[in-house]
């Protein structure tokens, strides 16, 4: 199949949850489990556009339930040979020769029908002899408003939310490709924009000087344009919003990221213009000892609580007793944003393993001073982690 579902990865976690298959209806979980785009249905982000059954069996055959518009290139993207459709808004017929089974006078939806999808899912459980099995559903994607609907199925359904994500988590040898080719290109684009940022430049300008130098870097490597770019610049005032046009002596937070079939890179680093105020550089000081020390961690095997204990212990050892950020970094993939789990938080119940790909930061937002931010993309290893696009971790000072 050309998506990266590990389906013995899969097995085993369905084993450990005591689940009998897995239904997917996250989009993005879709694409993940089969390469194939699920139909514009999807956009509106409701249950019931497209389904995958993933029964716990290894070796038993996926089916996919997705809107008639995708259905024919679906099964083509995605090698399924069970692909069953549902009827959505858009009409479609064929040419010279009319489809003599549509029906007549019959017209589609609005949208699409959730209850004709569920009955092809019900369908395809019992065919599968599912009904009244263990069957894991994304709960944290299903609205609360469409659940209900899936009462009219005779299964037990449970929350495959987490499993899912960890699934996801490990990213195979291509998704690593699009994640640091992404990363690759937004690190350039910083030291584009490093090389041109001047006083009286807004967050605006520099946004679209970095822009370009991310992308230029594609083409200089004679790589696809990235699909889209993104970047959260803030100039001194409260070191998230864009803030004004920068003065001598400003902060500028510089948080960007480009995608790449998808996968959204992130990183970020805090550059000053001149002479930085005393405050802003022990300030800096601190998160960049507080980031040290949780990068050391980064290895297979490491508890994710752990590395924000020692991140967060750092900073209040230096004495900033109220530095209280939530999570000192995140998972990086084909999430609708660039965060996804596992979180390295203080509660986190995740593991390091290797081919993970997180974003480990220590960022600071004070209003009155500006921004601090401190990111790098990495790749856990078999032995420890690598930094996917380096780039220095000093304040850097520009004129």
């Amino acid at each position: 199949m050309p998506g990266f579902l590990n389906r013995r990865r899969a097995t085993r976690l369905m084993q450990e949850q005591g689940l009998d298959a897995l239904v997917l209806a996250q989009p993005e979980s879709i694409v993940y489990a089969t390469g194939a785009f699920p139909g514009v249905a999807t956009y509106w982000r409701r249950a019931g556009a497209a389904f995958v059954l993933v029964p716990s069996d290894e070796t038993a055959p996926l089916t996919a339930i997705v809107g008639d518009l995708q259905a024919k290139a679906f099964a083509t993207q995605s090698g399924i040979a069970d692909v069953r459709s549902h009827r959505i808004w858009v009409e479609t017929d064929s040419y010279p020769t009319p489809d003599p089974t549509k029906p007549v006078r019959s017209p589609r939806p609005a949208q699409y029908d959730l209850s004709n999808s569920l009955d092809l899912l019900r369908d395809v459980l019992g065919e599968r002899g599912l009904l009244d099995a263990r069957i894991g559903l994304e709960l944290g994607f299903i609205p609360a408003a469409d659940y209900r609907t899936f009462g009219t199925i005779p299964v037990s359904w449970q929350d495959c939310t987490r499993l899912v994500e960890r699934l996801r988590a490990i990213k195979a040898p291509l998704e690593i490709e699009h994640l640091r080719h992404a990363a690759e290109y937004a690190s350039a684009g910083f030291t584009h924009l490093t090389q041109s940022i001047e006083v009286g430049m807004d967050a605006t300008k520099m946004a679209e000087i970095w822009r370009r130098g991310a992308f230029a870097e594609a083409e200089r490597l004679g790589h696809p344009a990235p699909q889209s770019a993104w970047s959260y610049i803030a100039v001194a005032g409260d070191g998230f919003a864009p803030g004004g046009a920068a003065r001598d002596g400003d902060l500028v937070k510089i948080d960007v990221g480009c995608v790449v079939s998808g996968y959204s890179s992130d990183g970020g680093r805090t550059v000053v213009l001149g002479n930085p105020h005393p405050d802003a550089v022990r300030i800096d000081d601190a998160l960049r000892r507080a980031f040290d020390i949780g990068f050391s961690m980064l290895e297979p095997g490491t508890p994710l609580a752990e590395i924000y204990r020692a991140t967060a212990a750092c900073m209040w050892d230096l004495g900033f007793e109220t530095y209280g950020r939530g999570h000192f970094g995140h998972g990086v993939g084909a999430s609708i944003w660039s965060e996804e789990w596992p979180f390295i938080s203080a509660e986190s119940d995740a593991v390091l393993e290797p081919d993970m790909v997180l974003a480990f930061e220590t960022p600071w937002y004070i209003d009155g001073l500006g921004g601090f931010l401190i990111e790098d993309q990495v790749l856990i290893t078999e032995t420890g982690c690598e930094v996917m696009a380096p780039l220095p971790r000093d304040l850097m000072r520009v004129s």
